[in-house]
């Protein structure tokens, strides 16, 4: 098969782009958040979403001696508010209908636990049980 006229370009563009991931600072390894490749004529394309195969929410959790503070920001492409569940180890979030499970450390008061959504900011409060 012959080469195409954009071949050199795509691998130029490859090695600039493991070069790049190579150098990023931070231990941790880097995330995509999105890439637009086009090439050709054709057909439209297809678009898909990278959060479609991601299992996981990023979230940060903070702890002190009495309570357990659960913060993630909402991507605002959400079709409805966000729920949460309190459970006795384990919060659960429920964003458009997919399930995600925080555990914690050690047990906390269910009834007494709460959330709320400010400026596209899910924060969730959960007292430790004495």
């Amino acid at each position: 098969m012959a080469n195409e006229p954009n071949d050199d370009v795509f691998r130029n563009l490859a090695k600039a782009m493991e070069e790049m991931i190579r150098n990023l600072p931070g231990d941790e390894p880097p995330r995509f958040i999105g890439c637009t490749i086009i090439s050709g004529s054709g057909d439209d394309g297809h678009i898909f979403h990278m959060d479609d195969f991601e299992d996981d929410l990023d979230y940060d959790l903070v702890e002190d001696s009495g309570f357990f503070y659960i913060t993630l920001e909402l991507s605002g492409e959400e079709s409805s508010a966000p729920g949460v569940e309190f459970r006795d180890q384990e919060v659960r979030v429920i964003i458009d209908g997919r399930n995600f499970d925080v555990s914690l450390s050690v047990p906390i008061n269910p009834e007494e636990s709460k959330f709320g959504v400010k400026n596209g900011v899910l924060d969730i409060i959960c007292p430790k049980l004495n």
